[in-house]
């Protein structure tokens, strides 16, 4: 099996050429062990999934080139049954129908199968001029009221499927 970090280099090494055109790419940005994904889900069929949604992603933030200049992460989750929910952590936050479009474009790929438990990821984008996030991992407004209403710690895999409707 081929290691998850070779993902971060076959998944989005077409975007980061896209800096010229008002986006950037930054990579993936595992929110779990390499171990737990690793267990969930194949790379063979998460690497490609990823570069849809990448490509996607790269396709309606290019377009968002004319808004604030705006750095964050598309948070990716996946559960069985080929479930995904997306979340974003931009600073500033994207202009609503920016937002809008990127979640309606991802939710359109088609995820892999995973088993055994929900698999967590981020993807680092910089729009508009601005940068890629120098910030390890990303916080939505949702997980971190959710995070406080725990009112303890949480696994991310919990956290996301505490929120998960």
């Amino acid at each position: 099996m081929r290691s998850i970090a070779f993902l971060f280099a076959a998944c989005l090494c077409a975007s980061g050429v896209q800096a010229a055109a008002g986006m950037t790419a930054g990579g993936v940005v595992l929110l779990q062990p390499e171990k737990v994904i690793g267990a969930r889900v194949s790379v063979d069929k998460l690497a490609p999934y990823l570069k849809q949604v990448d490509a996607v992603a790269g396709r309606t933030l290019r377009a968002a080139n004319a808004g604030p200049a705006s750095g964050g992460f598309l948070v990716v989750a996946i559960r069985p049954a080929q479930q995904s929910r997306f979340w974003l952590d931009f600073d500033p936050p994207l202009p609503q129908a920016v937002a809008d479009a990127l979640l309606a474009a991802a939710k359109d790929v088609r995820p892999p199968a995973v088993n055994g438990g929900t698999v967590v990821l981020a993807m680092k984008y910089g729009v508009a001029g601005g940068t890629v996030p120098s910030r390890p991992t990303p916080s939505p407004a949702e997980w971190a009221t959710e995070a406080k209403a725990a009112g303890k710690p949480l696994d991310i895999g919990d956290l996301v499927d505490r929120i998960w409707k």
